[in-house]
């Protein structure tokens, strides 16, 4: 992106926050910012830098729906992935909301990790939330440990196929602000996160970042040689397969989660809601068909010439 079209954008971003904070307080949610909407500003000076293609916010999960309904009263509309089918929709972890020409759009999340692979509390998240000063003012977002576990979890959920702008903020915190290793290491073992995390870690010290080296249990260590051999192959993959939720969660997301029941319960979930869709999808069938038997009012010629004294 053109440095004047990032600092543009951080313009913009400056001046909506402004809009969700006041939804925030108005549906009772302290409102996260996350990725660029906070890096830009906090990391990179406001320079426009590190730009993003939508602000990214989380809030807590008890005030998800009033705060969706809020943005489309401010003329938001939520844009629905083609990719997820109805009974996905409901559920995913964040919904995307397109904004007037004037704004940016919007991703909303209730959560921050891709259950059942990865489990962050968001609540707790929330509650762990940092003020940080800025060139724009005080923005709150995650705390240090989670803005890293974050990372390990965006990357995880990617595949680790995605570009080095959330690596490159990590570096930036790591460079500023003193990280709790200890703490980071414990909860991600029971958000499944310790392979994520360790390939994040692996890539901070190559970039000759302050990470600290671990001991790897014989299991983690065997998990990560093979997520490694996968890793440097992802790429190819993408080209070869097909872009199926099933073959990235059957094939590739058990190689990174940590979660032993995360598969059955993906397939539970998956088969679930596809019978579900199958529901859905005929009852809406059903009733395109009544409407369609139903007679339509009659058409303003044949009105007229019911009320036209002279036929």
């Amino acid at each position: 992106m053109e440095p004047t079209v990032g600092l543009v954008q951080s313009l913009v971003i400056k001046a909506q926050r402004q809009l969700l904070d006041g939804i925030g307080r108005a549906v009772g949610t302290k409102v996260v910012y996350l990725k660029a909407a906070w890096a830009d500003p906090v990391l990179y000076g406001g320079t426009g830098q590190r730009a993003g293609s939508d602000l990214d916010v989380l809030v807590r999960p008890a005030a998800f729906f009033a705060f969706a309904r809020a943005l489309e009263g401010e003329g938001f509309r939520r844009y629905v992935q083609p990719w997820l089918r109805a009974t996905f929709r409901l559920g995913y972890k964040a919904w995307t909301f397109e904004g007037q020409p004037r704004w940016m759009t919007v991703d909303l999340h209730r959560a921050i990790a891709e259950a059942p692979w990865f489990e962050l509390d968001p609540d707790a998240c929330v509650d762990r939330a940092t003020v940080y000063d800025s060139v724009d003012g005080p923005i709150l977002s995650l705390c240090p440990e989670d803005q890293v576990l974050y990372a390990a979890a965006h990357y995880g959920q990617h595949r680790f196929t995605i570009d080095h702008r959330h690596l490159d903020d990590v570096e930036r915190l790591l460079a500023g602000r003193a990280v709790a290793w200890p703490v980071v290491l414990e909860r991600a073992r029971p958000a499944g996160l310790s392979v994520p995390l360790r390939l994040l870690m692996e890539s901070l010290r190559a970039r000759g970042a302050g990470v600290p080296s671990a001991p790897e249990a014989a299991l983690l260590r065997w998990r990560l040689g093979y997520a490694h051999r996968w890793v440097a192959t992802a790429p190819a993959l993408e080209r070869r397969l097909p872009p199926s939720r099933i073959v990235d969660n059957v094939l590739r997301m058990p190689l990174l989660s940590g979660r032993p029941a995360a598969l059955p319960r993906f397939v539970a979930s998956y088969l679930s809601l596809r019978a579900l869709d199958v529901v859905a999808e005929v009852y809406h069938r059903a009733l395109d068909a009544d409407a369609a038997l139903r007679p339509g009012p009659p058409d303003r010629a044949a009105r007229d010439g019911e009320r036209d004294p002279s036929q």
